[in-house]
């Protein structure tokens, strides 16, 4: 009979031909093709525990076959919510339980939801930074054509530089997608005097203002410049007035719209000059601009009165005194000087020069009042609708696109939200699109697409902001509410997060010390669940050395070896290149690394790696595991010692405690026997046990490939003096041959 020695001399120096030559067995071959091909067809635990090749196979992968027969028992195994330390694997102390739990995907622990919370905050975080957003680009938009016209000297500098081209198109509500340049140039070289040019006769109103800006000569030059100064400021001033977006469309009352610092500006200057210049109520409240402006100096719109002020009653306010009491509004009454009759009261206009300042002090500090209301009401309504808990008064669960789709009249029975902006409208809105752009019919086929598909339908836009928009819901391909694609899976996630406090903890003494470390490690592992959700590439990942430091020490790896660099050429590797650097330099605990994170070889995220019951990289290491159970078991039907040699090299870089040890027969055989403890000392109590272990194992050095190599070596030659009549090579090292 060979040694324990040899034998595990054999196999440790090629453990991929000994694996090989196992998966090459007829039976093993056979049953390993019949897992692969049937455990994502199953349909659930009951499925999957009546099929008993999938399971008896499973379960011997895990060293669980001698529980095999309890399948009750089994059944709430898988079905435990790894993230809930109270279910029951998780109360189990037994380990092989958690991971066989996390190794499948029948955890009741992951609901299907169309947006999760976190998903949800992204989106209307996105939302409203919108609005900030096209200011800010409104300002650098401005700027560059400041600039870049006084360099127009023909009318094809103008229409071939597409971002003027743009701005002065938008400038004028003229959309962009059908105006010809041709058709442009043609407008802007017409003679606005001559009733029979192409723009009075083919251009309308848009065109007419528009060449009414520029001076280009009948042959597209320019005599000195293409604007004057006043044209300059006039377009400028449009477009920044145009900048502003509506938010709220009413049907009724005039809309609520965003209005920006720069159209504000131009506002309080549109006022202040033409305030004076009003002689009666009457061409006040005819001057949309002016009432625009009073109702958001003195507060009179929705969040004060719960609708807008009507006209009507803003020029009854202004010219009756006793109605502007009784409506909270003295204050306007006072701000103007109209007779009852509607005409102006004395010399000075209806305003004087001081309380046109005041007026416009408390427009400059109200202006976006009613703006910033109707966005908190809008973002309110999205989070009513989209939530999980249906409401007696509201339908507000959302569980396909066309649930998403359905518009406020008709996705609930509150009437309170018919005029705000729909679900579908909120995400257009919170990614910069518009729905000529993105119409209904292209959204319903957009959600239901995989936009994690490098080739599919969403990829095919080409547009980072459709990709986004797509990748902010949770739908299936028939349109119904699935699952999140995460970089991690939840199960995934509660097993890092178990074994990196497990090993924080594992060389520490009970103590305030100890206390403050695990303290430390729950607050790094709670960091850890709440922004796994949010990492949608393996760079978000990496950027974050608090997430790649917590996965490398829940393996025993040391994050001071590995750099930004490093870690990107691991987890961008083929893992099924013999030669990648997976394969070749990297520590072999980052196979299991880079099978758990659903992120493809170019770092984005893949459903790729997803089963329905299996993931790919779990289905791998339960075929790798049931290989090396395989080769343990054939070997140890020869000799005992290879068995339980091999057993505790695979085992030894999981165990943070003693504890697991004196509880795993197997793993205490090996360490009793290389260091020749007597074996009494398993009926001694089970601290002292654990101080006798002390002086022997280094939990640390467990996660050592080397020293548990010299370990076990150590075990083998010692066995074999227990076991084997011939010395073996290893024990005559070991013995200096004697």
């Amino acid at each position: 009979m060979i040694s324990a020695s040899v034998a595990y001399a054999i196999i440790s120096r090629d453990p991929k031909t000994s694996l090989d030559r196992i998966a090459s067995q007829a039976t093993i071959k056979r049953d390993a093709e019949y897992y692969a091909a049937n455990i994502n067809k199953v349909k659930d635990v009951d499925d999957f525990l009546g099929d008993y090749k999938l399971y008896s196979y499973a379960m011997q992968a895990y060293g669980l076959d001698d529980m095999t027969y309890a399948k009750a028992f089994m059944k709430k195994v898988l079905e435990s919510d790894l993230t809930d330390p109270d279910s029951f694997a998780n109360k189990l102390s037994d380990q092989r339980y958690k991971t066989f739990a996390a190794a499948f995907n029948f955890s009741t622990g992951t609901a299907k939801d169309a947006q999760t919370d976190a998903q949800e905050t992204d989106l209307l975080d996105k939302y409203n930074a919108s609005f900030t957003d096209q200011e800010k680009q409104a300002i650098k938009d401005t700027d560059y054509y400041s600039a870049a016209i006084a360099n127009v000297q023909s009318v094809d500098d103008l229409i071939n530089n597409t971002r003027l081209r743009a701005y002065v198109l938008e400038t004028f509500g003229i959309d962009t997608t059908y105006a010809s340049k041709q058709f442009l140039r043609d407008v802007l070289t017409s003679d606005l005097n001559d009733p029979n040019s192409v723009v009075n006769l083919q251009g309308g109103e848009k065109y007419q203002a528009l060449a009414a800006q520029f001076n280009f000569n009948a042959d597209g030059t320019v005599n000195g410049s293409a604007q004057t100064a006043t044209q300059k400021n006039t377009v400028m001033e449009q477009y920044n007035l145009n900048s502003s977006t509506v938010i709220v469309d009413n049907d009724v009352f005039p809309d609520i719209v965003y209005t920006t610092k720069a159209a504000a500006d131009y506002n309080k200057t549109y006022y202040e000059s033409k305030i004076k210049t009003v002689t009666n109520v009457d061409s006040l409240i005819a001057d949309e601009r002016l009432t625009d402006y009073i109702r958001a100096a003195y507060s009179l719109g929705p969040s004060s009165f719960g609708t807008d002020l009507s006209d009507a009653a803003l020029r009854q306010i202004l010219v009756d005194p006793a109605y502007a009491n009784t409506m909270g509004a003295t204050a306007v009454y006072q701000a103007f000087a109209f007779e009852a009759d509607g005409s102006v009261l004395g010399t000075d206009g209806p305003q004087s020069d001081s309380l046109i300042q005041a007026t416009s002090v408390n427009y400059m500090a109200r202006y976006d009042d009613e703006a910033k209301a109707a966005i908190e009401e809008i973002v309110a309504n999205y989070k009513t609708r989209m939530s999980d808990t249906r409401t007696l008064n509201n339908f507000s669960d959302v569980d396909s696109v066309n649930d998403f789709l359905n518009n406020n009249k008709t996705g609930d029975l509150d009437k309170t939200n018919d005029d705000l902006p729909d679900l579908y409208q909120v995400a257009l809105q919170a990614f910069g699109l518009t729905e000529a752009a993105l119409p209904k019919s292209v959204m319903r086929k957009l959600l239901a697409s995989d936009p994690y598909d490098p080739e599919g339908y969403v990829a095919s836009f080409k547009d980072d902001r459709i990709t986004q928009l797509a990748r902010a819901f949770n739908f299936d391909s028939e349109g119904n509410a699935s699952i999140q694609l995460q970089a991690l899976s939840p199960a995934a996630m509660a097993k890092y997060a178990t074994t990196y406090k497990s090993h924080v903890i594992m060389l520490m003494k009970d103590g305030p010390l100890k206390d403050k470390a695990s303290k430390d490690a729950t607050e790094e592992v709670d960091y850890f669940a709440k922004t796994m959700e949010s990492v949608q590439s393996l760079d978000d990942f990496l950027e974050d050395d608090r997430l790649t430091g917590l996965i490398l020490k829940s393996v025993g790896l040391d994050p001071k070896d590995y750099d930004e660099e490093t870690l990107k050429k691991i987890f961008t590797s083929d893992p099924d290149n013999a030669k990648s650097y997976l394969n070749t330099k990297a520590d072999s605990k980052f196979k299991n690394i880079v099978a758990d994170f659903n992120f493809d070889t170019a770092g984005d995220l893949t459903r790729a790696k997803l089963g329905t019951v299996q993931d790919q990289g779990a289905l791998d290491r339960t075929q790798d595991a049931y290989l090396r159970q395989t080769l343990e078991t054939q070997e140890g039907a020869t000799n005992d010692g290879t068995r339980l040699a091999l057993y505790f090299a695979r085992k030894a870089p999981d165990i943070t405690s003693l504890y697991s040890i004196l509880g795993d027969k197997a793993l205490f055989q090996v360490v009793t026997t290389a260091y020749n403890l007597p074996s009494q000392i398993s009926s001694m109590d089970v601290t002292k046990q654990v101080d006798l272990l002390k002086r022997f194992v280094d939990l640390e050095d467990l996660s050592d490939s080397k020293k548990v190599d010299k370990l076990v070596k150590r075990f083998t030659a010692m066995y074999d003096i227990q076991n084997v009549t011939t010395q073996s090579p290893a024990l005559q090292i070991l013995t200096g041959g004697g």
